[in-house]
């Protein structure tokens, strides 16, 4: 079968707007210039490519080049934080999504490890999710053997998380079996953030769970961020990886439960 010239140039134009993004993400402005070196294309290229990329909303055009529209800049920033420790947040999830049991209501927190046990979920019957996450929300639209309540609230022009009053008085509505938290940060004193308002709303998870675990990868033991918001006290179940550093082991509680998963494994240990 021959391939048609128009769908490779289709994909040869799709393939290179994607680097272009890929070049604007995390600066403030890219050249005209070094959009030709990188592409390999003429400059009358590029400019189509940047009108294209403009028209949809995923660019501005500048004098001379280009900067990432608002809302790109949001979803690359997030896309790399998926990536960062994924096989760790993998397992992880793998293993949490165990300790969700059939006819459960289930509270996800936001965050891109909570995301990966949301990815999971598939196959449960009979769960109800809430979550303030509207990247969870879009993962679990296409599963139709689970009821998905998204919480309403503020939507940050920084990350697809909802949060606010009316995050947390609907919170308050409701009774869960489990919520699965995230954090960014924990220490001997408990679990952190780096917003406030995702905070609050990570505290009304918690207080209106019968019980709650924690999925983090190990990386994130041993450090402090902006805001706590939780104590040790309060979680019933850490999920982690085997990195997890032996301080942490010593001042994590025996009451909270501790699973252990090899990056990439099939299956934990208690």
């Amino acid at each position: 079968m021959k391939t048609d010239p128009a769908s490779i140039r289709k994909a040869g134009a799709s393939v290179r707007r994607q680097r272009i993004l890929e070049a604007l993400a995390g600066k403030a402005e890219v050249g005209v210039s070094e959009l030709v070196a990188r592409c390999r294309v003429t400059d009358m290229t590029i400019r189509r490519d940047l009108a294209q990329l403009e028209q949809q909303g995923r660019l501005t055009r500048t004098h001379g080049g280009a900067m990432l529209a608002a809302p790109a800049m949001v979803a690359f920033a997030f896309q790399r934080r998926q990536q960062v420790h994924l096989a760790e947040k993998t397992a992880i999830a793998r293993e949490a999504a165990r300790l969700i049991q059939p006819g459960m209501t289930v509270i996800l927190d936001t965050g891109t490890t909570t995301l990966e046990v949301a990815r999971h979920l598939g196959g449960v019957p009979g769960l109800k999710v809430l979550t303030s996450s509207l990247a969870i929300a879009s993962a679990l639209l296409a599963h139709p053997d689970l009821e998905l309540v998204l919480l309403g609230g503020t939507v940050s022009a920084h990350s697809p998380d909802l949060t606010g009053l009316l995050t947390e008085d609907n919170l308050a509505s409701f009774r869960a079996d489990l919520a699965v938290i995230g954090a960014d940060a924990a220490d001997a004193r408990g679990l952190y953030t780096s917003s406030q308002p995702i905070a609050r709303v990570s505290r009304a998870m918690i207080a209106n769970a019968a019980r709650t675990v924690l999925v983090a990868d190990s990386s994130k033991f041993g450090k402090t961020a902006f805001t706590r918001f939780a104590g040790w006290r309060q979680i019933h179940q850490l999920v982690t990886d085997d990195g997890l550093p032996a301080v942490a082991r010593r001042w994590i509680p025996k009451a909270t439960r501790c699973r252990l998963v090899k990056s990439g494994a099939r299956g934990g240990r208690a």
